[in-house]
């Protein structure tokens, strides 16, 4: 992923060596390709730019967060939608707009169970179509949208490896 940030020059000179850990890609390659995967990568640094620490950009000018991270998202699901599945695209921005809205209700502790069950879920897609893994994700997707319960959200999560540092990277 940084060789794609390094190629856009408005956020080359901002670049970082970022810590290890919070790292989604490899949860998920495969069944994503490399690029895909970078996809997923850069909208978590989207939304880290926006909700919390950043791994791999340090913008040093006001509101430049904002544009960089928007930078990442728009790059990421251009990455993720070349492999045609919808069901993907979808997850992910319902991702990006729930993950804010957990942000906004000041309680962060929904986000890891939230990227984390999205992750899964997009790691065990095995073609277009809902299966039982998708249907029960929208399930928890959705009680997460009327009540706030990410529960059913860490319940799926639950099956992935650990993802060392994606809680720090959320605290802001």
């Amino acid at each position: 992923m940084r060789s794609v940030l390094a190629e856009e020059p408005g956020l080359a000179a901002e670049l970082v060596e970022p810590a290890p850990g919070a790292l989604l890609a490899p949860l998920v390659t495969p069944p994503l390709t490399e690029r895909q995967a970078a996809g997923l990568d850069l909208i978590l640094e989207g939304f880290l730019l926006h909700h919390g620490t950043p791994r791999h950009l340090r913008p040093s000018g006001a509101g430049r967060e904002v544009l960089a991270g928007d930078w990442c998202y728009a790059n990421g699901l251009v990455r993720i939608a070349e492999a045609g599945d919808l069901f993907v695209v979808e997850a992910l921005a319902d991702l990006i707009a729930l993950g804010a809205g957990i942000v906004a209700a000041g309680d962060r502790d929904g986000l890891v169970p939230l990227w984390r069950a999205t992750t899964a879920v997009i790691a065990a897609r095995s073609g277009p179509g809902r299966d039982a893994d998708a249907e029960r994700f929208l399930r928890a997707q959705d009680a997460l949208r009327r009540t706030g319960d990410a529960s059913a959200l860490a319940g799926i999560a639950d099956a992935l490896p650990p993802t060392p540092g994606l809680e720090e990277a959320f605290a802001r």
